[in-house]
């Protein structure tokens, strides 16, 4: 499994890879998500993809 760190996660560029990573789930797992100012997003990103923390 691919982990992905995706910079700009709240962007167009960004939900598009957590897109594919929604529909891919035995193959990429989320290791870090980097947002500049929407917050919201961010939070339910977090959320969902439940970033590696360590």
């Amino acid at each position: 499994m691919k982990q992905l760190t995706v910079l700009g996660s709240t962007g167009s560029i960004g939900c598009s890879t957590l897109d594919v990573v929604r529909h891919n789930p035995g193959r990429f797992s989320v290791a870090a998500l980097v947002a500049g100012k929407n917050v919201d997003r961010m939070v339910e990103q977090c959320l969902e993809f439940t970033p590696v923390t360590r």
